[in-house]
């Protein structure tokens, strides 16, 4: 009865791993020692060569090398890691640390031995030379010293996305958060809700999902016959099939439709074809209005009436995935996986948006959501030269408070407390607007500059080369506009001192200028000319360094 209440979990949220490391950094200088960890991805942790190597010959997927190593010497033995676990049967499991990762066995002795009271912190680079030296893998014993942590730091999406905060286990219920550089959070939240999911994706899920609805069958079909001669015998420590055969099934279903309502979408021999030019060799069509969104998901066969048996089917084919007592050839790989979260993750907030607890039916009944987004078909080449087609089905947030709900409410699993800090939030109360929270506690410093004073506000009306500098779409997707555009700002970083910071509508425009400089010789010319070195901002929420 009297049992003293747990203590919440605090979760340090920045924008990248660069500005975690100087908190961490900041964090040494004090006396404070909490237990802690930094979560990160394979990519930063993983220091297994081999492993790298051969992701790299792969295309580049880490999490897939590592899933294959940790089932190639055993999931829970010497290729991979179960909380719960020890380290003590090394000889047992000898065989199989030589099959699959010498690192991941470690994993458990390297958390137990950095997370202690009065450890002092340690940050990635910390962890994974710890890592090396003690032939351990810093990936999983950073996941593993999550279970014990007072303090757990993390980019935002980490916390935001929730295809992310189920791989990573994070559990934000009764959790204090603070979300530093929070100006970041709303286009963080609106990513979190959107998706971009490409056709020949859809079409590789799918067939992964046959494939394991396949091999169950015959496992069963198996199964059956021994039954049929032999004395049923319970035996729990041997992987069986699972006990149900629709879920793979009912996601390979699923999948497969939406993969052939997209194929059809972008069909353009059909006269029907939605399809409009959109830039040089690429085409699109956006559907916009709730009832117009709802309709084409419930065509490609999703709708709210299925989406509560499609999400019990996900999550039992995440659940038979990571199961170690699962058959290797019954796990759905990773890939599939992920392009199947992806797609039902925007699905439900788009059908249940904040009120994701409660049931609707008939299109148009659920606006307050699904009027945020924007459905989006687009066709284009990813190699010109071997008409390569590229087809993505889009869905697109426009309302970050969608995805803000699952740390605020309502609903039950929201954190206890969510605190923003910025040094450019103000105006508040649009802020808080725009995340759907009230934030009844708020503090501004006055810092902010005085616009009456401070700013100038003006609009060029053509570029150098009397070229119209419009930044419409139809404009500027015209090389003139790219090449004076170019010109202008080589002029005017001549006169103006200093640094220049230059605002672009979107990242395609950002990108389809820097591309056209770069192949006309313009970035070259504005950097030699002014001095001033070009960077351009990487896209994504959880973007590294600024590239030149």
């Amino acid at each position: 009865r009297n049992k003293p209440k747990k203590v919440p979990r605090v979760y340090y949220a920045t924008r990248t791993h660069s500005q975690i490391a100087q908190v961490v950094r900041e964090l040494k200088r004090t006396s404070y020692r909490p237990l802690m960890t930094v979560l990160g991805s394979r990519e930063h942790y993983c220091v297994n060569q081999k492993a790298r190597t051969a992701a790299k010959k792969k295309g580049g997927n880490l999490g897939e090398e590592c899933k294959s190593l940790l089932d190639a010497g055993g999931r829970g033995g010497g290729g991979g890691v179960r909380l719960g676990e020890t380290d003590d049967d090394d000889q047992s499991n000898a065989s199989k640390k030589t099959k699959g990762c010498g690192f991941s066995h470690g994993a458990l002795k390297l958390a137990s031995s950095v997370s202690k009271q009065n450890q002092d912190p340690v940050d990635i680079e910390d962890l994974v030379a710890l890592g090396v030296k003690n032939k351990a893998c810093p990936y999983f014993a950073a996941k593993q010293m999550q279970t014990t942590a007072e303090l757990v730091f993390c980019p935002y999406n980490y916390l935001l996305d929730p295809a992310v905060r189920s791989a990573m286990d994070v559990d934000v219920a009764g959790s204090l958060i603070i979300l530093d550089e929070a100006h970041n959070v709303e286009d963080t939240s609106r990513e979190a809700a959107s998706c971009d999911v490409h056709l020949h994706e859809l079409i590789l899920a799918q067939e992964e999902f046959q494939r394991v609805a396949r091999e169950e069958d015959s496992v069963r079909e198996i199964e059956g016959m021994t039954q049929n001669r032999t004395p049923s015998v319970s035996d729990d420590s041997q992987p069986r099939a699972p006990s149900s055969p629709s879920e793979h099934a009912l996601i390979a279903s699923v999948v497969g439709g939406v993969a052939r309502w997209l194929a059809g979408a972008s069909d353009q021999h059909n006269p029907r074809c939605p399809l409009r030019p959109h830039g040089f060799e690429k085409w699109i069509a956006v559907w916009s209005g709730g009832n117009n969104v709802e309709r084409q998901l419930s065509d490609a066969g999703v709708s709210v009436e299925n989406l509560d048996e499609i999400e019990r089917a996900r999550n039992f084919a995440v659940k038979m995935a990571n199961d170690s007592k699962t058959l290797t050839h019954l796990r759905v790989n990773g890939s599939a996986l992920k392009t199947c979260d992806t797609l039902l993750n925007s699905a439900r907030y788009a059908l249940r948006g904040r009120n994701r607890y409660e049931k609707n039916t008939g299109f148009g009944t659920n606006n307050a959501s699904v009027d945020a987004y924007r459905l989006a078909v687009s066709k284009s080449f990813e190699d010109s030269s071997e008409k390569k087609e590229k087809v993505t089905l889009s869905l697109w947030a426009l309302n970050p408070a969608l995805a803000f709900a699952d740390l605020t409410g309502p609903g039950p699993g929201t954190a206890r407390s969510v605190v923003l800090t910025s040094g450019t939030l103000a105006p508040l109360d649009s802020f808080a607007s725009e995340l759907g929270a009230p934030f009844p506690i708020r503090m501004e410093a006055p810092h902010c500059v005085d616009v009456n004073t401070q700013v100038w506000a003006g609009a060029v009306a053509s570029g150098t080369n009397g070229t119209k500098l419009s930044g419409t779409f139809k404009t500027s997707v015209e090389f003139a506009y790219q090449d004076d555009l170019g010109a202008s700002l080589e002029k005017w970083c001549l006169e103006i001192p200093h640094g220049v910071l230059v605002f672009f509508p979107s990242y395609s425009l950002l990108d389809r200028v820097a591309q056209r400089w770069k192949a006309t010789g313009a970035w070259q010319r504005i950097e030699q000319s002014t001095g001033k070195k070009l960077f351009t901002e990487p896209r994504g929420s959880g973007g590294g360094d600024f590239s030149a």
